[in-house]
């Protein structure tokens, strides 16, 4: 069998590297809500949005190629909630290299935000 490859460069200069043949095959990332944390997991790859008392906290990890300890590549705390939801979106594009799917998980981590603050959590600055 064989394997199409191509070297395409995305939007920030940045080479990747794609499986033409099997791109639609590719599953998106997976978000999941709950009261304590937003996450969106694609493979390895973790971006995580906690509340905390000073503002919103952003974390991206992943784990080695060895299976070792999680790796923390970018660690953000935010005051404003949109400031939050842009870094999620960034992350995510970093991660998928679909900018769609950056979008829609923001959207979504907008979302639980609102309902957190909604549950009488302490409002953000504007």
């Amino acid at each position: 069998m064989a394997f199409e490859l191509s070297f395409p460069i995305d939007w920030r200069g940045r080479a990747r590297w794609y499986l033409l043949q099997w791109k639609g095959a590719l599953m998106p990332g997976e978000a999941k809500a709950d009261m304590r944390e937003f996450s969106w997991r694609q493979g390895r790859d973790i971006v995580t949005l906690r509340r905390q008392e000073d503002g919103w906290r952003v974390s991206y990890s992943t784990v080695g190629r060895l299976l070792g300890p999680r790796l923390f590549l970018h660690e953000a705390t935010h005051r404003v909630a949109k400031h939050a939801a842009f870094d999620i979106m960034a992350r995510v594009i970093t991660v998928c290299a679909d900018e769609e799917e950056g979008v829609q998980t923001a959207m979504r981590a907008a979302q639980w935000m609102r309902q957190l603050e909604g549950k009488g959590a302490e409002p953000t600055r504007a």
